[in-house]
């Protein structure tokens, strides 16, 4: 029925069990579609013909989808929530290709990190410290992932140990950066080499200094920036992130500063640049 209202026709308001009907029916496309997806899944392990571990880790593919997600998103359901069912949904469906297991490091905010981005369905073991961390990674020979936070203040420069070649940096959380989102500590992945063969937005390098003084300056000339540094037997470790644009010749100068001249122990890993969101989004 409708009603007049100044020579025009207004529809009648949608009555509750309507509006209940709807958010059943998409319920259930939610779930069929889950459904359908843990099929194409199955298909993939059956065409990959492997179980190998890390072979379903895809940092570079899943930065591309969560970028297309923000963009299309609208409406009033935070971003952070879709982000977080979309991590539960992807973590489980990668460990059903190949299992794996989360090592964090201690403390309620890394326990926290590891159940928002890899849910409730992947293994969560707690190491010692990051030292211990990065043994379990490389121990797990690929069926591993780990965390440890990321503090300018560090106490120790944990990073010394990881390569190219060995257990490096895949990662950095939270994927989306924006003011008052829950579950926000600055965290590094940890993960043996993937095959996944993207290249991220950010490499990261392990620096050597004589001292802290000019190390930042110097950085921020070719472009990069200093992520941490501790100083430790009477010399400057540093953890340098450095565009992917930025040319070796332009990483190896930092070598050659007249003031403060500085060894580059190597390459250990990199992570695509965080989504920056305002908090009206």
């Amino acid at each position: 029925m409708t009603d007049s209202k100044e020579g025009g026709a207004q529809k009648d308001e949608p009555t509750l069990d309507e509006l209940r009907q709807r958010i059943d029916s998409i319920d259930e496309s939610i779930h069929r579609h889950l459904i359908e997806r843990s099929e194409i899944v199955q298909a993939l392990i059956a065409v990959k013909r492997t179980h190998k571990p890390g072979a379903a880790f895809r940092p570079g593919r899943e930065m591309d989808m969560m970028r297309r997600l923000v963009g299309r998103h609208r409406g009033i359901l935070p971003i952070t929530t879709v982000e977080h069912l979309w991590r539960e949904i992807i973590a489980t469906f990668t460990h059903m290709q190949a299992p794996y297991d989360v090592i964090v490091e201690p403390g309620v905010e890394l326990r926290d990190v590891a159940r928002f981005y890899f849910g409730f369905t992947v293994g969560f073991k707690e190491a010692a410290d990051s030292a211990d961390v990065i043994e379990q990674v490389r121990a797990g020979d690929g069926a591993a992932l780990g965390l440890v936070a990321n503090q300018s203040d560090a106490k120790s420069a944990w990073w010394v140990p990881l390569s190219k070649d060995g257990v490096q940096i895949i990662g950095r959380l939270p994927v989306i950066k924006q003011a008052g989102r829950p579950v926000d500590l600055d965290t590094f992945v940890l993960s043996m080499p993937l095959m996944d063969t993207t290249v991220p937005d950010m490499r990261l390098v392990a620096l050597c200094a004589p001292h802290e003084e000019g190390v930042q300056d110097a950085v921020n000339r070719i472009g990069g920036q200093l992520i941490s540094c501790v100083m430790e037997e009477g010399h400057c470790e540093c953890l340098v992130a450095v565009p992917f644009s930025v040319a070796d010749v332009e990483v190896e100068g930092l070598t050659r500063s007249p003031s403060n001249p500085m060894v580059i122990r190597g390459v250990v890993g990199g992570y695509w640049t965080p989504i920056a969101l305002s908090a009206a989004e």
